[in-house]
């Protein structure tokens, strides 16, 4: 069984559910303002299905509804664009992350030194640590907070023509254009709705724009 984890002083569990429901559910936020977000309000929204208390958590330790799923000031704040809505998600998330941002200490870290306070200064499972870790980042990634992965990316094998994402700039390397004589790569932002995709969502995603560039070159 997996244990709930509780965030100390805030009485409130570290969001665990699968991550791109928890990201459809703040994304939703940003277009409506239910009265109340529960169990119901997402059913029929199809977000997270048989998970739905798992995302309603996540929205009550992030502050965007409160105690009775009742929508907080800083869901109206969501609704705002670019540079401001950045900046109040990044609050947000430092507000409700404050102790590991804290342990962070500004510096550059792994994704092992996230999963490794979870599990040391949280006291999560491994199942739950890795699963807290995967939402954080991804979080992080929509609100463009710089989390210092840029040194610890994978060395890709020559020739690969599978789509790998560039942790430092946040984009996707797909597969190679041709324009006459000249080959260059396609360079793909790193967006809210791809940052929510799981990797067979992505897979699938790669595979039609590969089916795509091929029919494009061959015409």
């Amino acid at each position: 069984m997996v244990r709930a984890a509780r965030t100390a002083g805030q009485g409130l569990t570290l969001p665990y559910g699968p991550t791109r429901g928890m990201l459809q559910a703040l994304q939703l936020m940003r277009k409506t303002t239910p009265p109340k977000i529960d169990g119901n309000f997402l059913r029929l929204n199809k977000i997270a299905p048989g998970n739905e208390y798992k995302v309603v958590g996540a929205l009550k330790f992030l502050g965007i509804i409160d105690d009775d799923g009742r929508p907080t000031e800083k869901s109206r704040i969501l609704k705002t664009k670019g540079a401001t809505f950045t900046s109040a998600l990044q609050n947000i998330i430092r507000t409700a992350y404050k102790n590991l941002f804290q342990h962070l200490d500004g510096g550059s870290h792994t994704r092992e030194d996230i999963y490794n306070y979870f599990i040391t200064q949280e006291d999560l499972s491994p199942e739950m640590a890795t699963k807290t870790t995967r939402f954080f980042i991804q979080l992080c990634h929509l609100a463009e907070i710089d989390l210092g992965f840029a040194s610890t990316k994978r060395n890709i094998p020559k020739g690969r023509s599978n789509g790998h994402r560039n942790q430092g700039n946040g984009q996707l390397m797909c597969p190679t254009i041709e324009a006459g004589n000249a080959t260059f790569p396609l360079v793909l932002a790193l967006t809210p709705e791809m940052a929510s995709m799981d990797s067979d969502q992505l897979a699938e995603f790669l595979k039609k724009l590969r089916t795509a560039l091929a029919k494009a070159n061959n015409v």
